[in-house]
């Protein structure tokens, strides 16, 4: 205990260096007072957890200008080890190592469909071309023995170019429309909620080529942003105006901390995320699912 109350003490004397009240440090680092006069006091049992523990002193250090890794360095056997519990997903379904699979997975999904539309359009033109070759020796044979086509066929042969433009856009057409349907059956991106427990809330996303992410900031919050396997991205407070990006492609889950996400707008793929609970502090979780099979 006496370890811990000399950590305690060392962050208590930054505070009382930069005249800050517990109220003022409550307001800046969104954590509650009976929890930072816990830290001061040694008391870091009486904290949620050994992850909550470190996470928020580190946001007291931080407050009072010590620089945290400096601090958990000298203190690494006064503090609890971090600890996270892995969430259990279901498995990728395809893997990311080979960046070319995608694009030949989707190629493999629409190849059918254009072989038969290819088939569909050689028949046709095989058709039309078969019909103009009859059409063509019907009007050279006379219909008399000995005499000549009717000012030799230049009239009819005068319209034979503009049919045969109609029939060439008509097969483009049905090309094109062939192809745009084809197209509209991929898969869109889908985020799908899947339970929400206390202040967590848990989604699934789908059918998605990649997962990244962009936040806003519409005024001070803490941000932390982690993978469930310990890797923390990002771990601090953040300023009215701050833009964070993130690219989490290569991430099977990602799992956010908002101190007050009523100042935070999130966009997953560019695509705004609405914040599930009606509180400041509430963390989401995104399991990453890319492109499900059909």
């Amino acid at each position: 205990m006496l370890a811990l109350s000399e950590l305690g003490m060392r962050l208590k004397n930054a505070r009382v260096e930069k005249n800050l009240t517990l109220e003022q440090l409550q307001e800046m680092t969104k954590i509650q007072k009976r929890y930072l006069q816990a830290i001061e006091e040694g008391n870091l049992h009486l904290l949620p957890g050994n992850f909550y523990a470190r996470a928020f002193v580190k946001s007291y250090s931080e407050a009072v200008g010590i620089d945290p890794e400096m601090l958990f360095e000298e203190h690494a056997n006064e503090l609890p080890a971090s600890s996270k519990q892995v969430t259990e997903i279901p498995p990728r379904v395809q893997s990311k190592k080979n960046g070319s699979t995608k694009k030949t997975r989707r190629f493999l999904a629409v190849l059918p469909s254009v072989v038969a539309v290819v088939f569909i359009i050689s028949i046709l033109i095989g058709f039309w071309y078969f019909l103009q070759k009859n059409t063509a020796i019907d009007e050279v044979v006379p219909t008399d023995i000995g005499q000549e086509t009717v000012d030799g066929g230049k009239d009819e042969e005068a319209l034979k170019p503009e049919e045969e433009d109609e029939d060439e856009e008509e097969t483009q057409l049905i090309e094109v429309e062939e192809i745009e349907d084809v197209e509209e059956e991929l898969p869109e991106q889908e985020l799908v909620f899947v339970e929400t427990k206390g202040k967590e809330t848990i989604y699934q996303l789908l059918n998605a080529d990649e997962f990244k992410v962009e936040i806003e900031l519409d005024g001070k919050s803490y941000i932390e942003i982690d993978n469930l396997k310990g890797k923390t991205f990002h771990a601090s407070i953040e300023d009215s105006g701050k833009v964070l990006s993130f690219d989490f492609s290569e991430e099977e889950s990602i799992h956010f901390n908002f101190g007050a996400s009523n100042n935070v707008k999130l966009f997953i793929n560019d695509e705004p995320f609405e914040f599930p609970l009606n509180i400041a502090h509430q963390k989401v979780t995104f399991h990453f699912q890319e492109e499900s099979e059909q």
